[in-house]
């Protein structure tokens, strides 16, 4: 009977153990697509900024030439940036419902493999 006691709690302590280290993996594997996603987001906003800089140099150029006046072109250059910065303040609240939806999917995604089935190339072990 002792015996018998002593098997089930090494199962249990073993099984206990192997579901903490799963909610660790899963953690992890979370993690570090979150990571991975905020690096991305650094990556695309830098050439993002990039980008906003060379067309607005580009802006100033096409408008000068379009008014002969560099002064000029630089102020339409201005406006069509403050036009831009409107239109996201006024859009801003679908912005925001946009990159919740996307990590409330980060961070509920279930996985591909369901919870209840080994992993592929996982050894159970059965005494």
């Amino acid at each position: 009977m002792l015996n018998f006691i002593s098997d089930w709690k090494d199962k249990i302590t073993e099984y206990v153990d192997v579901r903490f280290q799963l909610a660790k993996l899963t953690a992890v594997d979370r993690l570090s697509h979150v990571l991975g996603y905020i690096m991305l987001s650094f990556i695309l906003l830098f050439l993002a900024v990039t980008l906003l800089i060379f067309l607005g140099i580009g802006l100033v150029e096409t408008f000068s030439y379009l008014t002969d006046s560099r002064i000029a072109g630089a102020f339409l250059t201005v406006l069509f940036y403050v036009v831009l910065l409107l239109v996201g303040i006024l859009a801003r609240k679908a912005i925001v419902n946009a990159f919740a939806g996307i990590f409330i999917r980060i961070f509920t995604d279930p996985g591909e493999t369901p919870e209840n089935e080994p992993i592929q190339g996982d050894k159970v072990e059965v005494k």
